[in-house]
């Protein structure tokens, strides 16, 4: 029977992972449980010792916490040639156990034994961190008022908790330049705070009357996905700074995007004519067989004025959608000149649909 510690080996270009796996076959002492390939893998797959050299793409200072609050132990691989340089980056993220590349595979073992000899007892660990509630406001397609009705929502909810409105959309991120705000700090600047240690999360956060906002990327990117785990570390950094409610733009995202980034409220934004609801009403339910979150809001925003009509979206929706929460969202003339002049509405028809809307996620998130 194969005894001894059970290890996690992250992607390398080096020789050691391949020849230590290899010497693991051949005499036993330990066994290769997984092959990282990225900082999200490396949380999830079961093992107790994870071997990474120090040029890894995601090896961070959040990834080495994540790994030891979960009661795991983790070694630092560097080449002799950079001992300095590679030494360095390894302690900066918090790797004190480390071996040269060029050792044999029976001192890469006996390093791992190591490590798991001091392991540090569970009760030592650090809390858990405290953690904001999450809304994401999405559509089916872009023009359909997400960016609105995030704004109004998060706006809403500012005067009853502190809450922080955070541009989520990858491909057209829109919240500064709506608000007239700065495209530096922004989401960038967050992501580099919250895994590489390079400041606080607070110094991303810009403030525009009410309410406090992280803007999107400055260059709208569309051959990248920033990783879930990344936007996670995000997150909880927020919940640290004392947010309670973080009301996310994620504008039109892929439903796989919404996998691995838990939100206890999704609301998806369509438009009030059968075009609209259709698209509405077909990206519910795809959303609904993917991810758990715990509530869905089905949102048909800029309806047209008219008892009849509003009857008539009601009942469509009820026939499409029975038992989901459904809200409208009257049509205001006055968003436009709020935009131009990048300020928040005022109270009227819009602000108020909003209102009762956020005083509904305020009594969830309680």
């Amino acid at each position: 029977m194969n005894t001894g510690p059970e290890l996690a080996l992250a992607a390398s270009a080096r020789a050691w992972p391949d020849r230590l796996h290899r010497f693991l076959i051949d005499h036993g002492g330990g066994r290769v449980r997984s092959r990282v390939m990225g900082a999200e893998q490396a949380v999830t797959d079961q093992y107790e010792v994870l071997l990474i050299d120090d040029v890894c793409s995601f090896l961070t200072p959040r990834l080495v916490r994540s790994v030891r609050e979960l009661g795991r132990e983790i070694v630092g691989v560097y080449d002799p040639v950079d001992a300095p340089d590679a030494k360095r980056h390894l302690l900066e993220c918090g790797i004190t156990d480390v071996i040269e590349d060029s050792a044999a595979p029976d001192e890469f073992l006996a390093t791992a034994e190591a490590t798991l000899l001091h392991r540090s007892a569970p009760s030592s660990r650090v809390a858990p961190a405290p953690r904001s509630f999450r809304v994401g406001v999405l559509g089916p397609i872009g023009g359909v008022g997400c960016t609105e009705i995030a704004i109004g929502i998060a706006t809403s909810l500012s005067f009853s908790r502190p809450t922080l409105l955070m541009d989520l959309d990858e491909r057209t991120p829109s919240l500064a330049q709506r608000l007239d705000l700065p495209v530096h700090p922004n989401l960038l600047t967050a992501l580099e705070a919250a895994h590489h240690d390079s400041g606080s999360v607070t110094e991303a956060i810009l403030d525009h009357d009410s309410v406090d906002v992280i803007g999107g990327l400055a260059n709208a990117m569309s051959s990248y996905d920033i990783p879930p785990m990344e936007i996670e570390g995000v997150f909880d950094e927020i919940g640290k700074a004392g947010y309670e409610v973080v009301i996310a733009d994620l504008g039109c995202p892929r439903p796989d995007r919404l996998d691995h980034v838990r939100f206890q409220v999704l609301i998806v934004v369509g438009l009030g004519n059968p075009v609209g609801m259709s698209r509405l009403v077909r990206t519910v339910q795809e959303l609904s067989t993917r991810t758990d979150a715990s509530d869905t809001v089905a949102l048909v925003n800029r309806v047209a004025a008219g008892s009849r009509r509003r009857l008539e979206i009601r009942a469509e929706m009820a026939r499409l959608l029975p038992a989901m929460p459904v809200i409208l969202v009257p049509e205001e003339s006055r968003l436009e000149r709020a935009s131009w002049d990048g300020t928040r509405l005022g109270r009227g028809p819009f602000v108020k649909s909003l209102s009762r809307l956020a005083s509904l996620i305020d009594r969830v998130a309680g």
